[in-house]
Protein backbone atom coordinates (compact mmCIF):
# COMPACT_ATOMS: atom_id res chain seq x y z
CA UNK A 1 0.00 0.00 0.00
CA UNK A 2 0.90 3.59 -1.05
CA UNK A 3 1.26 6.81 1.31
CA UNK A 4 1.57 10.08 0.56
CA UNK A 5 3.59 12.23 3.28
CA UNK A 6 2.81 15.41 3.05
CA UNK A 7 5.42 17.02 5.09
CA UNK A 8 8.43 14.02 4.47
CA UNK A 9 10.36 12.32 7.32
CA UNK A 10 12.64 13.81 9.54
CA UNK A 11 16.05 14.44 7.68
CA UNK A 12 14.09 13.05 4.38
CA UNK A 13 11.70 16.04 3.81
CA UNK A 14 11.26 15.58 0.26
CA UNK A 15 10.39 12.45 0.41
CA UNK A 16 6.87 12.60 0.14
CA UNK A 17 5.59 8.78 -1.17
CA UNK A 18 6.28 5.36 0.70
CA UNK A 19 5.03 2.19 0.04
CA UNK A 20 4.59 0.05 3.11
CA UNK A 21 5.66 -3.75 2.47
CA UNK A 22 5.26 -6.51 4.52
CA UNK A 23 7.50 -9.32 3.84
CA UNK A 24 6.30 -12.57 5.53
CA UNK A 25 10.06 -13.82 5.87
CA UNK A 26 10.79 -10.59 8.35
CA UNK A 27 7.01 -10.72 10.34
CA UNK A 28 6.11 -8.84 12.70
CA UNK A 29 8.72 -6.25 11.04
CA UNK A 30 7.68 -4.24 7.40
CA UNK A 31 9.46 -2.41 5.61
CA UNK A 32 8.77 1.72 3.88
CA UNK A 33 10.11 2.00 0.86
CA UNK A 34 10.46 5.15 -0.90
CA UNK A 35 8.56 5.44 -4.53
CA UNK A 36 11.49 8.25 -5.11
CA UNK A 37 15.09 7.36 -4.00
CA UNK A 38 15.63 4.02 -5.43
CA UNK A 39 16.66 1.46 -2.27
CA UNK A 40 15.84 3.37 0.55
CA UNK A 41 14.54 1.74 2.49
CA UNK A 42 13.72 1.99 6.86
CA UNK A 43 12.71 -0.96 8.69
CA UNK A 44 9.91 -0.97 11.08
CA UNK A 45 7.82 -2.63 13.79
CA UNK A 46 4.68 -2.39 15.36
CA UNK A 47 4.67 0.05 18.06
CA UNK A 48 2.74 -2.00 20.03
CA UNK A 49 5.05 -4.82 19.61
CA UNK A 50 8.27 -2.83 21.33
CA UNK A 51 5.68 -0.65 23.61
CA UNK A 52 2.49 -2.11 24.52
CA UNK A 53 1.53 0.88 26.87
CA UNK A 54 2.70 3.36 24.39
CA UNK A 55 0.38 6.47 24.40
CA UNK A 56 0.29 8.75 21.09
CA UNK A 57 -0.26 12.04 21.07
CA UNK A 58 -1.13 14.16 17.90
CA UNK A 59 -1.21 17.02 17.58
CA UNK A 60 -4.41 18.76 15.36
CA UNK A 61 -2.42 19.60 12.50
CA UNK A 62 -1.71 16.03 12.33
CA UNK A 63 -4.69 14.88 12.81
CA UNK A 64 -5.75 17.00 10.02
CA UNK A 65 -3.17 15.75 7.78
CA UNK A 66 -3.88 12.09 8.18
CA UNK A 67 -7.71 12.85 7.99
CA UNK A 68 -10.38 10.52 9.32
CA UNK A 69 -10.02 6.85 10.26
CA UNK A 70 -9.78 5.04 13.18
CA UNK A 71 -7.51 2.16 12.56
CA UNK A 72 -3.96 4.15 12.14
CA UNK A 73 -0.85 1.69 11.76
CA UNK A 74 1.57 3.08 14.31
CA UNK A 75 5.13 1.82 13.60
CA UNK A 76 8.59 2.58 15.01
CA UNK A 77 11.88 3.36 12.75
CA UNK A 78 14.53 0.52 13.64
CA UNK A 79 18.58 0.95 13.32
CA UNK A 80 20.97 -1.76 13.28
CA UNK A 81 24.46 -0.14 14.13
CA UNK A 82 27.55 -1.84 13.86
CA UNK A 83 28.55 -1.77 17.39
CA UNK A 84 25.55 -2.14 19.55
CA UNK A 85 22.37 -3.92 19.12
CA UNK A 86 19.23 -2.89 17.15
CA UNK A 87 17.49 0.38 18.54
CA UNK A 88 14.28 1.62 17.70
CA UNK A 89 12.57 4.96 17.39
CA UNK A 90 9.97 5.76 20.38
CA UNK A 91 10.65 9.54 20.26
CA UNK A 92 8.91 9.80 16.35
CA UNK A 93 6.59 7.19 15.24
CA UNK A 94 5.33 6.66 12.25
CA UNK A 95 1.50 6.88 11.91
CA UNK A 96 -0.24 6.04 8.60
CA UNK A 97 -3.52 6.01 7.86
CA UNK A 98 -4.89 3.40 5.27
CA UNK A 99 -8.11 5.10 4.90
CA UNK A 100 -6.78 8.74 3.39
CA UNK A 101 -3.36 6.76 2.13
CA UNK A 102 -1.59 9.85 4.53
CA UNK A 103 1.25 9.34 6.75
CA UNK A 104 3.83 11.27 8.44
CA UNK A 105 6.33 10.98 11.68
CA UNK A 106 4.91 12.45 14.64
CA UNK A 107 7.67 13.53 17.00
CA UNK A 108 6.31 13.09 20.86
CA UNK A 109 7.82 16.38 22.32
CA UNK A 110 8.00 16.28 26.00
CA UNK A 111 7.78 12.04 25.63
CA UNK A 112 9.74 10.15 27.91
CA UNK A 113 10.73 7.81 25.23
CA UNK A 114 13.94 7.81 23.03
CA UNK A 115 15.22 7.89 19.93
CA UNK A 116 17.22 4.48 20.60
CA UNK A 117 15.65 2.48 22.72
CA UNK A 118 17.61 -0.75 23.00
CA UNK A 119 15.84 -3.83 21.84
CA UNK A 120 16.73 -7.09 23.20
CA UNK A 121 17.81 -6.08 26.59
CA UNK A 122 20.94 -4.11 25.26
CA UNK A 123 22.53 -1.03 26.48
CA UNK A 124 20.49 2.09 25.50
CA UNK A 125 22.44 4.55 22.99
CA UNK A 126 23.69 7.86 24.23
Amino acid sequence: MEFDFPLGLPAFETLRRLRLVRPQEFEPLVLLESLEVSGLKFVCAPLELIAPDYVLELLTEEEALLGAGKELIRLAILTFPEAGGPTANLLAPVVLNPATRRGLQSVQAGSVHSHCHALRGGARCS
